[in-house]
């Protein structure tokens, strides 16, 4: 007999069931969500992963779910950016029977592509594998992914052979980006072309054989987004690209493209981005230009030639404009001026002359210009900065001429002003100096005055200022300068005593100005120093030990002109340099022996008091080593010792010569014998010395003879 319930029993039962569905989400996606995390090792970036602290496993990291109550299923993982490093996809993935996205992007995974482990996902929607480490072939089979498959991202790995043509499986692709791979040989532009659906194609960066653009992908009226950057195609644009009708960016830079720009690319009513530079595009830029939703246009690094298009005005919607490194002529034109988003102009090293548009600046948000390696003339327009924005101002090696505008000096956020090499004059705008975001500031060979300030901006890293009129001293407080040069200005005041504050210093050159004072001892913090240039001042005292010859980068060192004594430390043998001037100075002694060689052979002139050994290749009188000097001690003794013996042998010599002459005279005497002697003359004579000599007379001396 059947069991019978009443029935607000059974209803009592279905709703704690119920109720018991809605608050515990399917229990088998977890299981899997467990083992997925088991095949990975337990990584610590999926602690959170754990039903007893987190019983919905809905609530896990990069887990999404699908749908209510019982029916809640897993439907996606995103899990980029986790550093993920072990090994492969595991296996249990495709156990979520109801996953429709997967996002393992920006880890660390590696293997060949995991077919055998994702072909099981048959709802796959959206797979990314992208910025990973895997390698080798892509299957053959890569068809037998999910037929459901509309994003497939597999860029920035190391997948290597041909492209498959079994992609064209994949028929509901609206995306398919293989860029940055090693992929090689011919891509299967017809199999590719099949995909009627994409959207979004990317083959960019990648070895394969040259080829032509295949015109093939004309057929792919649905592509907004093409990107075939640096894969070696050869070749025109095709002409039967602009079929493209959705096309909002193209991209085909660093290939070998040759020939003009099609006329539609600058016509279609689309485009967005076009991306043409580093290729061997020739030709004029086309005329009657109507691509009113271009914002980004770069045709840079090709060798265009022609006039900028007055109807480059028409493109309202344009904030970019590259066109670089071409051969393009003749004037810029003033509808540029009118373009009310264009912020960034680079049109430097071109052929472009005549003055900048008078408005420039004035209609659009400018904030960076870089128009420099031209023959552009005149001044800068007063309306440049007339928004507040400008950041960059690139107008080097022109013929610029005039003041700066003077409301550059409330150009707060300028970080490059580079100006160097024109005809520019007046005084400079001294706020500029103090700028928060200034970091470079190249205007030599110009001719500015007025004064270097004694604050500057904490956050500069270059000033080139020479060949000026700057008044003023050291900036002492750029502590963060990497390199100061300001060689011939008018500069004055000492170098400052405490150097510590600029150990960022690689290369200072303050030669040509009025600096006095010494060469101070605290140069040698300045450890990154590789160029010291101090020339042509009135510097004077000696060179302080253990100072420049403690710089370990040091190979520039030019300290000529100035007023500098004394000898050169003995720790200047350190230096490895490979310029050295130290001529016309005050420098006396012995030039260190590692110096002495015929590559500094000018480098000691003009040093009265300097000297080197014989053969040393230097330009400075000879002087001796200490072994010479010691020889000529001894050479110095012995001629005082022969001295002596000379004059002394003299002094005995005029001796003798008076006793026999003295003898002489006595030998002249007459003895006459009146009776026999027992003695003779000789006898007498022999004995006729002092002390015999008993007495003195009138008529001579009288001596005893025995």
């Amino acid at each position: 007999m059947p069991s019978t319930y009443p029935l607000p029993l059974l209803l009592l039962a279905v709703l704690l069931l119920a109720g018991e569905s809605s608050s515990q989400p399917a229990s088998g996606d977890q299981a899997t969500l467990l083992a997925i995390k088991k095949d990975w090792g337990n990584p610590a970036q999926l602690a959170s992963w754990d039903p007893t602290a987190h019983a919905d496993h809905c609530n896990w990291t990069g887990v999404a779910c699908e749908g209510d109550g019982a029916g809640r299923v897993v439907t996606g993982l995103s899990l980029p950016k986790l550093n993920l490093t072990t090994g492969e996809v595991p296996t249990s993935v495709c156990a979520l029977a109801n996953l429709t996205s997967l996002d393992l992007s920006y880890n660390n995974l590696t293997g060949s592509f995991p077919g055998a482990t994702l072909y099981g996902c048959g709802r796959l929607r959206f797979l990314d594998l992208s910025y990973n480490g895997f390698d080798g072939a892509l299957p053959d089979d890569i068809g037998r992914l999910s037929w459901a498959m509309e994003h497939l991202n597999l860029s920035a790995n190391h997948f290597s052979g041909a492209v498959p043509a079994a992609v064209a499986g994949l028929t509901a692709l609206k995306s398919l980006v293989l860029d940055k791979n090693q992929f090689t040989g011919a891509y299967p532009a017809a199999e590719i072309s099949k995909l009627t659906a994409l959207e979004k194609l990317t083959l960019a960066v990648n070895p394969f054989a040259p080829a032509p653009a295949p015109p093939e992908f004309a057929n792919l009226t649905n592509l907004s987004y093409l990107w075939m950057a640096d894969m070696n195609m050869t070749g025109e644009i095709p002409k039967a690209y602009s079929s493209l009708a959705k096309l909002e960016m193209l991209a085909v830079t660093g290939n070998n493209l040759t020939g003009g720009i099609p006329a539609w690319v600058l016509q279609h009513p689309k485009l967005k981005y076009v991306y043409l530079f580093n290729n061997g595009l020739i030709g004029e830029l086309p005329r009657n230009i109507t691509a009113v939703n271009l914002m980004e246009l770069d045709v840079s690094s090709n060798n265009l030639t022609g006039e900028i298009p007055e109807d480059i005005g028409n493109i309202k919607n344009l904030s970019i404009l590259f066109m670089y490194t071409n051969q393009l002529t003749g004037t810029i034109p003033a509808s540029m001026a009118t373009l009310p988003k264009l912020r960034d102009i680079r049109l430097f090293e071109n052929k472009l002359s005549g003055e900048l548009p008078a408005e420039l600046g004035k209609h659009s948000p400018l904030v960076n210009l870089e128009v420099c390696n031209n023959n552009l003339s005149g001044s800068l327009p007063e309306s440049l900065c007339a928004n507040g924005k400008l950041d960059d101002i690139v107008v080097f090696n022109n013929n610029f001429s005039g003041e700066l505008p003077k409301n550059l000096g409330d150009c707060v956020l300028l970080n490059n002003i580079m100006l160097y090499n024109n005809r520019f004059s007046g005084e400079f705008p001294a706020k500029i100096w103090s700028f928060p975001k200034l970091t470079t500031l190249m205007i030599h060979n110009n001719g500015f005055t007025g004064a270097l300030p004694a604050v500057l901006s904490e956050n500069i890293t270059r000033i080139e200022m020479g060949n000026n009129k700057f008044s003023g001293s050291f900036p002492t407080s750029a502590t963060g300068l990497s390199v100061f040069q300001a060689e011939n200005n008018q500069l004055s005041g000492d170098l400052p005593g405490n150097m510590s504050k600029f150990a960022n210093l690689t290369d200072l050159s303050v030669s040509g100005n009025q600096l006095t004072g010494s060469i101070p001892a605290s140069v040698n913090l300045l450890q990154k120093l590789n160029s010291l240039n101090l020339s042509g001042n009135r510097l004077s005292g000696t060179i302080p030990p253990s100072s420049i010859g403690l710089l370990p980068s040091l190979n520039i060192l030019d300290l000529s002109g100035n007023e500098i004594t004394g000898a050169i430390p003995p720790d200047f043998s350190n230096l490895k340099l490979n310029k050295l001037n130290m001529s016309s100075n005050q420098l006396t002694g012995v030039v260190p022996l590692s110096l002495q060689s015929a590559a500094y052979e000018s480098s000691f002139v003009g040093n009265h008091g300097l000297c080197a050994r014989k053969g040393s290749g230097v330009d400075l009188p000879k002087c001796g080593s200490a072994r010479d000097e010691l020889s000529m001690g001894l050479i110095v003794l012995f001629s005082m010792l022969a001295g002596i013996v000379l004059v002394g042998s003299v002094g005995i010599a005029c001796l003798l010569f008076r006793r026999r002459k003295e003898q002489q005279e006595v030998t002249d005497w007459k003895m006459t014998q009146f009776t026999h002697l027992g003695f003779t003359e000789s006898d007498v004579l022999n004995n006729i010395r002092e002390e015999n000599v008993i007495g003195s007379g009138g008529s001579g001396k009288v001596y005893r003879i025995h």
